[in-house]
C-alpha cells in the first residue's frame, strides 16, 4: 500500500542533530519534496543527513551547512526521490534553534 506522508511538517529545527522521521519496520519511504525556510533576520545554516541515527558519524550527510539568507525559502533538490529502507532516519540540525523550519513530504510503501 502507498500512503502519502508528511515526514516533517513545518517544524522548527534545533541546533543539535535530531531525528525528525524514522522509516517504520516493514516499510520503505520515498521523499518527494523538501523545503526549508529561514525565518530569521540573519543568515542561518541547515545540515541534513539520511541514514544511521541522529548525530551518528555514519549518517549520510546530504547537505552540510547549507547557508540560507534571512527570509530565504529553499527547496532541497538533493533529497527529492530519495528511497529509504526500514529504520532509516532523517536527521537535521540548524545553526540556531527554531529559526529555520522545514517540511519534508513523500510516501511510505508497505
Amino acid at each position: 500500500m502507498i500512503t502519502p506522508k508528511a515526514f516533517m511538517d513545518g517544524v522548527g529545527i534545533t541546533d543539535a542533530a535530531v531525528t525528525y522521521y524514522t522509516v517504520p519496520a516493514g516499510a520503505r519511504a520515498v521523499i518527494k519534496k523538501a523545503t526549508f525556510c529561514n525565518n530569521d533576520t540573519s543568515p542561518r545554516t541547515v545540515t541534513i543527513s539520511v541514514g544511521g541515527t541522529a548525530g551518528a558519524a555514519y549518517a549520510k550527510q546530504i547537505t552540510k551547512a547549507k547557508s540560507l539568507a534571512a527570509g530565504e525559502t529553499w527547496s532541497c533538490a538533493d533529497l527529492e526521490n530519495t528511497i529509504m529502507e526500514a529504520a532509516t532516519v532523517i536527521s537535521i540540525l540548524a545553526s540556531v534553534t527554531t529559526v529555520v523550519s522545514g517540511r519534508i513530504s513523500g510516501y511510505e510503501v508497505t
